[in-house]
């Protein structure tokens, strides 16, 4: 038993138009038809949706879905986590079939972040289009890339990090130590891990030694097919003047080899919108170790603020 991909995230907002903006205009991503109007649905590839954002009183990141390929793995993946002693909701039948999955359960790791696992292909045979001109998202074949990845802080690092290896399959891909202070002798260090799920993808989970994140995740990365995308993505950012937050700078991180920049979500997290991310062989990968977190660029807002 192991996770996949990332299939889908699960976000939480007050104001769906504000979200309708930033993922179609901005983002690039297409709007999906939703049977709820408190659901608003955007779509990266032939999947009905990558994003579900429903209606609620906060703004912030829900649930990762980890797709599980089949209906054999996804009931093992439920009997570890039962012998984890993790709790596990399994969602009714009718909500799973609107979730356009075959079968849903919720659960949490250690540290209370919520997820979701999931199995059931189901596609959406309408062809993806983009208004703002993205000239596509890059999933991998038939979706096996996932949609991204995510990441989050882990106030228990080890047994969080153990968590994702032993009960859910994911396995290292690289285990940093970013020394953001300087380096210097006060400076411990947060350690990172960032794993990757039974895909090409460098990582689809990073788990960050950091206290509680407010908003539920660190940030999510979207990759696009072509490095002007990412051009005009950034210009668009400059251009709103501020009503798209740039976090950080476009650079190129020194693990993955991605060329990205980030901005703020409408739900306070920070999207990672990137080109050319490594690709490995999930079989065959050594662990590597980064102790720098870009290799240039990528300066942080909080940077520019000192």
């Amino acid at each position: 038993m192991a996770v996949s991909s990332l299939g889908y995230i699960v976000v939480e907002a007050t104001d769906l138009d504000r979200w309708r903006s930033f993922a179609v205009e901005f983002l690039g991503m297409m709007e999906a038809p939703s049977a709820d109007p408190d659901v608003a649905l955007f779509r990266i590839d032939d999947r009905p949706y990558r994003f579900w954002v429903q209606k609620g009183q906060q703004d912030r990141f829900v649930a990762p879905g980890w797709e599980l390929p089949n209906k054999a793995a996804f009931d093992a993946a439920v009997v570890a986590l039962k012998d984890a002693g993790r709790p596990v909701e399994h969602v009714d039948v009718l909500e799973a079939r609107a979730r356009q999955t075959y079968e849903i359960v919720r659960s949490s790791d250690p540290d209370g972040h919520a997820f979701e696992l999931f199995h059931g292909r189901f596609v959406d045979y309408a062809p993806f289009s983009s208004t703002a001109g993205t000239s596509g998202f890059v999933t991998g074949d038939n979706g096996d890339l996932g949609m991204g990845h995510v990441v989050l802080t882990a106030p228990t690092f080890t047994t969080v990090h153990e968590f994702y290896k032993s009960v859910l399959g994911f396995s290292d891909t690289d285990l940093g130590r970013f020394y953001l202070q300087g380096g210097g002798r006060d400076d411990p260090g947060i350690g990172f891990a960032f794993m990757h799920a039974t895909n090409g993808r460098h990582h689809s989970l990073a788990l960050g030694e950091m206290p509680e994140s407010p908003n539920g995740a660190v940030h999510i990365m979207l990759e696009v097919k072509e490095l002007a995308d990412v051009g005009r993505a950034y210009d668009r950012a400059l251009k709103s003047k501020g009503a798209i937050p740039i976090s950080a700078t476009l650079g190129q991180h020194v693990n993955d080899k991605m060329i990205s920049f980030y901005v703020q979500t409408p739900g306070g997290f920070d999207l990672e919108y990137g080109w050319n991310g490594l690709v490995i062989d999930p079989q065959t990968w050594v662990p590597t170790t980064s102790m720098a977190v870009s290799a240039w660029g990528h300066k942080w807002a909080w940077e520019a603020e000192d």
